[in-house]
């Protein structure tokens, strides 16, 4: 019994980790022949693949009536490095047998850097038929503490090419690192959590395979190039990428200005009640407190600015300015790359509070840049209207549902939109009842143009004085992105609203990813190790 053939892999989806492949055609005992552990140069293994046919077999066993019978080692090769692989088998007689292969690797596009001496996989998948360029990608490692040292400057992260096995380093961002060190035992061990971002190219319905390389203390923060920028100070911070230039108001850090680098002559703003911000809501009225917007924050003290080469973060927390009884947080995403502005919000109520309005959802404009309205309706039709043809102020213009997929102001003789692509809405109620609130989206025009989403709203129906009840442990989540484009002159299906929905496609439904794997570290028991249970249940008997 020996191995037939064998060839040095660089990581595939159906194996991402670099490994060396054997193939295995006759068996020496009878029935199938169960694996018992596998050596890599004198070095026991436990991080290997067996397949039959082309199925992976857990736990690992050659079947004797397979045609086909591969083994995949892990082995973090290079061109000429030569490899001494030991397999050990049982058959049904419980007869042992040890196979092995002496290989030396000829292939390209072996190990891709020394200097690092860890790596993490992840298999990233376009589900849905269409190409992704630059999508951001978030996701989070537990490293064992001794591996690594300093993540912002360790860390890199390598695509490689599903066809060719070419590895190439793309830009990343580590944007957050704690760590776990109070003891060590067979259940815990001392782990730094990272927080990493990165932006993948991935083609329509491809498994892509992305290394995240670490474990090399002498390496330097990387600079990478990026087309996003930030500047200012204070609340007063403006972002830009390649798509857009965003100015955030000086006093509130919320949305003001939004400019198109399409379209640079025309400004996307409000400038008229009160602050002035495009984005007001959050927000809530419950008299004979004054109306209160999330947007009259004056400097909020919970302001966190995380910016890098993939993303700048803006999050503002505070209560809503007179109202203890409502917290609220605000996030702002700009990527890298990428024509979406991400606005995320979350009210939190603390105590049981009548109100006569209570909001998110918003965008205000002025009526100097917009003045028609598209959206596209439950049933998948795009429809228009000219803003100013609807019922005026104290009259809602329109209605619309809260699960509307997107909406754009747009100016049908320029052609200048700003669409949102409406993506995450809902709430929870923890004590007490089911959810108080009854959402929707309407369009509103008066000095200004504007949508909001109304979670308790009486005050522009028929009987506006209606005061209604918001329990104490109510939150509501909304997630949503603002995106400045050119409308296509030409009808298109989606009355020249194609790239809008092409977008709202890909946001709804962004790359898949599953968990990181690991190389299994040697301090990992080999037996399975029970978790710490109020009482002793066992878990491995049916």
């Amino acid at each position: 019994m020996k191995f037939e053939k064998y060839s040095f892999e660089y990581p595939t989806p159906k194996i991402p980790y670099y490994h060396l492949r054997l193939s295995l055609t006759d068996l020496a005992g009878k029935g199938n022949h169960v694996v018992t552990g596998v050596t890599v140069d004198g070095v026991r293994s436990r991080d290997f693949d067996v397949f039959n046919d082309g199925e992976k077999v857990i736990p690992a066993v050659f079947k004797a009536l397979a045609v086909e019978r591969l083994i995949c080692v892990r082995i973090d090769w290079t061109k000429g490095q030569r490899h001494e692989v030991s397999v050990m088998l049982f058959d049904a007689e419980d007869k042992t047998y040890e196979v092995t292969c002496t290989a030396v690797a000829s292939g390209e596009h072996g190990y891709w850097n020394r200097q690092w001496k860890y790596y993490a996989s992840h298999v990233l998948e376009e589900t849905i038929g269409l190409e992704r360029v630059q999508e951001p990608v978030h996701v989070i490692l537990g490293l064992y503490s001794d591996r690594i040292q300093d993540p912002e400057a360790e860390i890199r992260v390598v695509a490689i090419h599903s066809k060719t096995g070419i590895a190439e380093e793309i830009p990343s961002q580590v944007y957050g690192v704690s760590k776990w060190e109070k003891w060590t035992d067979i259940h815990c061990q001392p782990t730094t959590t990272v927080e990493l971002a990165f932006s993948a190219d991935v083609a329509a319905y491809e498994k892509k395979v992305f290394l995240i390389f670490y474990g090399n203390p002498e390496a330097s923060k990387p600079l990478y190039p990026s087309d996003l920028k930030i500047s200012g100070s204070g609340y007063a911070l403006t972002v830009e990428n390649k798509f857009y230039r965003v100015s955030l108001h000086s006093e509130s850090g919320s949305i003001d200005e939004i400019v198109s680098k399409d379209a640079s002559d025309v400004t996307f703003c409000h400038h008229l009640e009160t602050n002035g911000t495009m984005q007001w809501n959050p927000d809530v009225y419950a008299p004979p407190k004054t109306w209160m917007h999330s947007s009259d924050w004056v400097a909020p003290e919970d302001f966190t600015v995380i910016s890098g080469p993939v993303f700048v973060m803006v999050k503002r927390y505070n209560p809503i300015v007179d109202y203890e009884e409502v917290d609220c947080s605000i996030t702002y995403l700009f990527y890298s790359n990428n024509q979406g502005i991400s606005i995320e919000s979350n009210i939190d109520v603390n105590k049981d509070l009548d109100v006569v309005a209570l909001r998110n959802g918003s965008v205000v404009l002025n009526k100097e840049t917009t003045g028609d309205f598209a959206w596209m309706g439950m049933d998948s039709r795009v429809r228009t209207v000219h803003i100013t043809d609807m019922p005026r102020h104290p009259v809602k213009g329109m209605t619309f549902d809260a699960r509307t997929p997107w909406y754009s102001f747009f100016n049908a003789e320029r052609n200048n939109a700003l669409g949102v692509l409406n993506l995450e809405f809902n709430g929870i109620r923890r004590q007490g009842g089911l959810l108080e609130w009854e959402p929707y989206f309407y369009l509103h025009w008066g000095p200004w143009f504007y949508v909001s989403r109304p979670i308790i709203y009486t005050f522009t129906s028929n009987n506006p004085q209606r005061v209604m009840h918001m329990s104490a442990g109510t939150s509501f989540h909304e997630r949503y992105q603002l995106v400045p484009f050119t409308k296509s002159r030409q009808d298109d299906g989606c009355s020249g609203f194609s790239e809008l929905d092409t977008l709202n496609r890909k946001a709804r439904v962004p790359l898949s990813k599953l968990m990181a794997k690991f190389d299994t570290d040697t301090r990992v028991p080999d037996e399975w190790i029970p978790p710490i249970l109020v009482s002793h249940f066992e878990e491995l008997v049916d």
